[in-house]
């Protein structure tokens, strides 16, 4: 018996509401219609109406090469075509795939292929691009991890069959709509400067630390996009709201920082994410383990007390982080996965609760002393925080966290420091954190003991057997509902888990909305829950991107 998932195109509604505000604020709050005719006035240098320039930030991620991690963000749809896709209500429909079917024991995937799919240049997507696709990304080994992948076999033209090892629930929230489809004949170690992809934009130019161009794929099979040209200029913050002040630039990433400047015929485009920020909190005490997988020490006196995490969860004000360090631009975080479908919201407990955050740090037996900081045993409530100083958001997180730690007798001593550096010390001292993906991969990579030590998976060493024995089963499920039934258990049962009410080795603290300033006029079409990462999440569907109106 066989489930057979007729996919549907993408039509279904806004998952997650946006909000549009206005960069500058009028004495008297304009019609939308006036303040459009208003931002008539602005003046886009050099363009026509079909033509865009923006910026995204100093660097393209990525690069356009699937071995470099490209598609991980759903940013590869605007230039490649998937065997499945994401709607922005998180549904997985059909790219590629006009349908599949999956074996009752989770092991084998059938996929039959649209026939008109086409390259850049013409050629038609075939099984075979797929199957050297994915088979060149588990050969290389690096950053996509299938190697619960036994055998790729193609039966018939435009059919494809996976064959699994074991069942693996995330291989259709994580590779099956993430992984970008290149061409066999064409993919060699230079693909990134000159990609070829069937989506409904191709890349005319590249030069890195410069711009890329992008083009309408000729051989796009759907709707033509409304933009026949954009390009990213590749500029830091401050020259890309300057470049938007003159009208080279018609929309930037900004900042929270810069979220609300006032820019003539510009608003402010701000969309919620569940991409979080806050400490990691290493879950052992030193000596327990020896030095870890890939070389570095293990474990802290003070984060592997239970009561310093539960304290820090329950007292500090979440919301009051997001108005210091955000400009007001997020919502407080709770875990690496909220408001997804695999996210137990009853996992979750109040904060902004010193009183019952030191009733916990009292009961452990931290006692505060003439100093404000509390002991026990000898041993101070302190501990060192490092963030990047080169990220302005992660600095003014790690300061409002260490003030307001400090009202609960806990010391946080922060430290400035570069990615370098804080690998080699993320399993002894606490990080300024950052994660949320559209997929469980995150939470199963922070929590499993099998990833501990190995890079930036399981930085803390957690290890719970009875969460990892509810995320096993949800990994090894071969139904997506009941995969999400064990990792909201993994989160909390009622009785333990890895989240604010158990044992969580993280302490959450804000989701930070993606700003980004722009003409007024520009329609960015839907716009889902935005994962981590800025860069490429606007842009994910520009090929819906419209003018609202615009004078021919």
């Amino acid at each position: 018996m066989k489930k057979t998932h007729r996919l549907a195109a993408l039509t279904l509604a806004l998952f997650c509401t946006f909000q549009l505000s206005a960069c500058k604020i009028p004495s008297k709050q304009m019609p939308e219609q006036e303040e459009l005719e208003s931002a008539m006035l602005r003046e886009r240098k050099g363009r026509s109406n079909d033509e865009l320039v923006i910026s995204m930030g100093e660097r393209i991620p990525h690069e356009f090469d699937p071995k470099d991690r490209y598609g991980m963000y759903n940013e590869a749809h605007i230039t490649h075509s998937t065997l499945l896709r994401r709607t922005v209500d998180l549904e997985i429909v059909g790219d590629l795939a006009e349908d599949y079917t999956i074996s009752d024991d989770g092991l084998t995937w059938t996929f039959n292929l649209h026939d008109d799919f086409k390259f850049s240049n013409g050629e038609t997507v075939t099984a075979e691009d797929v199957k050297f696709t994915y088979e060149m990304l588990i050969e290389d080994g690096k950053h996509w991890s299938m190697d619960f992948i036994d055998k790729i076999e193609i039966p018939s033209e435009n059919k494809i069959v996976f064959t699994l090892s074991e069942p693996h629930s995330t291989f259709i929230q994580s590779q099956l709509v993430e992984v970008p489809i290149v061409p066999k004949a064409h993919y060699d170690e230079n693909y990134k400067f000159n990609p070829i992809g069937s989506g409904p934009y191709m890349v005319k130019e590249y030069k890195p630390d410069e711009q890329a161009i992008f083009v309408v794929n000729p051989y796009w099979h759907k709707k033509e996009p409304h933009f026949k040209k954009w390009t990213w200029v590749l500029l830091d913050e401050n020259t890309a709201l300057a470049a938007l002040q003159t009208g080279d630039v018609d929309m930037i990433y900004a900042t929270p920082e810069f979220a609300d400047k006032a820019i003539e015929g510009c608003k402010l485009f701000d969309i919620e994410s569940n991409d979080v920020r806050g400490l990691s909190m290493p879950y052992v005490p030193k000596g327990v383990i020896d030095d870890s997988a890939d070389g570095y020490p293990v474990g802290n006196d003070v984060t592997s007390d239970p009561a310093i995490r539960r304290a820090l969860n329950v007292g500090i004000d979440r919301q009051k982080v997001v108005d210091v360090a955000l400009n007001g631009h997020g919502k407080p975080a709770y875990s690496v996965i909220d408001d997804t479908p695999f996210w137990n919201p009853e996992s979750i407990i109040a904060d902004n609760d010193p009183q019952e955050a030191m009733r916990i740090l009292d009961e452990a037996g931290w006692i505060l002393g003439k100093d404000k900081i509390r002991t026990k045993n000898g041993l101070k409530a302190e501990f060192d925080l490092y963030y990047p100083t080169a990220d302005q958001l992660r600095t003014n997180v790690a300061i409002e966290a260490a003030s307001q730690a400090k009202a609960l007798g806990i010391n946080i001593n922060l430290v400035g420091s570069n990615w370098d550096e804080m690998i080699t010390k993320s399993h002894e001292v606490s990080l300024l954190y950052a994660g949320g993906r559209h997929n469980p991969n995150p939470f199963y990579d922070s929590h499993h003991p099998s990833t501990a030590g190995r890079g930036w998976t399981n930085i803390t060493f957690y290890n719970n057997p009875k969460v990892t024995d509810y995320m096993e089963k949800a990994m090894r499920s071969s139904d997506i509902d009941e995969a999400n039934k064990y990792w909201k258990l993994a989160q909390w049962d009622g009785q333990a888990g890895a989240s604010t009410m158990g044992d969580l080795p993280y302490v959450w603290l804000v989701r930070m909305n993606h700003t980004y300033i722009g003409d007024m006029r520009i329609d960015v079409g839907d716009q889902g829950l935005h994962s981590h990462g800025h860069d490429w999440a606007l842009i994910a569907n520009i090929d819906q991107w419209s003018w609202k109106d615009i004078s021919k």
